[in-house]
């Protein structure tokens, strides 16, 4: 066999066989599934042509979805774990301001202990 007729063998798409049915889970509403599936040969059921590869695309759009969602997690971690780091360090201290809101009350950092 030339290497040619190898390549071309390889790369085209594979023949469905006539025994294989259609198998796409039939929904109600559009968004509820029925728990059946069609059973009709895949050959003759031209209403779900192509729908692995629309399956395919659905879930590979959830996953993108969901790596999206885990990356802006994961950077509000690390937002949170540095805020937690520096909370006590000694730049957030010296720029700490207390503000004395109630005038009738005393400053308690300038009481004179006796």
């Amino acid at each position: 066999m030339p290497p040619f007729t190898y390549l071309i063998i390889f790369h085209s798409s594979p023949q469905v066989p006539d025994e294989e049915v259609c198998g796409c889970p039939l929904v109600k509403n559009v968004f509820e599934p029925t728990g059946n599936f069609c059973c009709l040969p895949k050959r003759l059921c031209n209403h779900h042509y192509c729908w692995e590869k629309l399956r395919r695309a659905e879930v590979d759009l959830e996953r993108v979805r969901m790596l999206l969602k885990l990356e802006e997690l994961v950077e509000q971690e690390h937002k949170v774990r540095t805020a937690m780091k520096n909370r006590a360090g000694l730049l957030a201290l010296m720029l700490h301001q207390t503000t004395q809101h109630d005038p009738l009350t005393t400053d308690l950092r300038s009481r004179v202990d006796s």
